[in-house]
């Protein structure tokens, strides 16, 4: 038991407890900024989650946006076809010296022939997803 009296034991004992010390420190506080940047990481991947929620959700918006815009816009231009053809009888039967100088001025040929209204025709005309 010399060696507890002898000096250089209890400074090497004093520096032992002082390393454990700062040692014991500096782990804790380690370890709470580990526990901080988790709850930061949680939080940032759930807003990116969210995000990608909100993306995909604005996609699809566009995506029927843009379809429901082209079915009527095949609509408009069905119906405009009816109503040149209306025109262009009436003009014909009414007043057939006139109406010889509109044939073949305002090109029908442009003009799509009305399509039956099936789910292939439909799916035909619908903007692909993901762009």
């Amino acid at each position: 038991m010399e060696w507890i009296s002898s000096p250089a034991a209890w400074i090497a004992v004093l520096v032992a407890a002082a390393a454990g010390f700062a040692i014991g420190r500096a782990s804790t506080a380690s370890a709470r900024r580990e526990r901080a940047l988790e709850t930061r990481l949680g939080a940032e991947r759930a807003a990116h989650e969210a995000t990608r929620g909100e993306s995909a959700a604005y996609r699809k918006q566009v995506t029927d946006h843009f379809a429901e815009t082209s079915e009527r816009l095949h609509d408009f231009t069905l119906q405009y076809r009816s109503v040149y053809e209306h025109l262009a009888k009436g003009a014909s039967e009414l007043c057939p010296e006139g109406f010889s100088k509109l044939e073949g001025g305002l090109g029908l040929d442009a003009l799509p022939e009305e399509v039956a209204s099936t789910p292939a025709a439909s799916a035909e005309r619908q903007v692909p997803e993901g762009g």
